[in-house]
């Protein structure tokens, strides 16, 4: 043990007498702050959903919705014995992102390391739950097989998820 105290003491010395102590010590202060801000970059990749983001995906989510409703409204209006129309769909999620794919149909990427993105390829539109629809003439069994037919044709869902009511 003394040995290895004479070693060190030794060590110090040199650093001292030499001026190197100042050096040593300027060194790690500088490896201190690269591993303090080494992991830093100008970009930041955000993939959390931040109150923004949400609030856009919200806004883009009525929007499709009260659209769609729209169109469904217009198209259920000029169905002959059908009056005036409400229209409410549900969706079972929200948007789906698909992303290309490649030969092993794993997603396809760009870059490296923690820059490695997948590629997009498409948004799809949510998948429609279910519609609700209020008009005039809605208690007649054959308007309301013919909006049955007419809104699962459009929207490719059951006729079972469509319900048709008079006012």
């Amino acid at each position: 043990m003394g040995e290895w105290t004479k070693k060190s003491r030794g060590f110090f010395t040199f650093m001292k007498t030499k001026g190197r102590l100042w050096l040593l010590l300027g060194g790690a202060m500088l490896g201190v702050l690269l591993l303090l801000f080494g992991g830093m970059s100008g970009t930041v990749k955000e993939e959390v959903d931040t109150p923004d983001t949400m609030v856009e995906r919200v806004a883009e989510l009525q929007a499709y919705e009260a659209r769609l409703e729209k169109e469904l409204e217009v198209v259920c209006e000029a169905v002959a014995g059908v009056g005036e129309t409400e229209v409410m769909v549900s969706f079972e999620s929200g948007y789906t992102v698909q992303y290309q794919k490649n030969g092993d149909n794993d997603p396809a990427t760009v870059g490296t390391g923690s820059n490695e993105e997948a590629l997009f390829h498409t948004l799809l539109p949510p998948a429609v739950a279910g519609v609700g629809i209020v008009c005039r003439g809605g208690n007649d069994p054959t308007v309301r097989e013919t909006l049955t037919e007419l809104i699962s044709t459009t929207l490719g869902i059951p006729s079972n998820r469509v319900y048709i009511t008079g006012k």
